[in-house]
């Protein structure tokens, strides 16, 4: 299981490109955190989904919501108008 802190490089990351757009692989985002994404990432949208109470959404955080293709295994971190 990944922890939240593992989560939070992700975080930093976003924060630290600071772009409109950041076009990740789930490998990339793997790669960030340390850990393997679990299943429920490659298989559901709503992992990706824009609710706070969900441990992964760092996303959020960092001012980005998160537009995920599941068949092509990437995913696009977009600015939030407040972001």
């Amino acid at each position: 299981m990944v922890r939240r802190e593992q989560y939070e490089r992700l975080e930093r990351h976003l924060r630290s490109e600071g772009r409109q757009r950041i076009e990740m692989t789930f490998a990339e985002v793997s790669a960030v955190i340390g850990a393997a994404l679990p299943r429920s990432a490659f298989s559901y949208q709503a992992w990706w989904a824009t609710d706070p109470k969900h441990t992964q959404a760092v996303w959020l955080d960092a001012g980005y919501q998160a537009r995920p293709n599941l068949t092509a295994q990437r995913v696009t971190f977009t600015k939030t108008a407040d972001g």
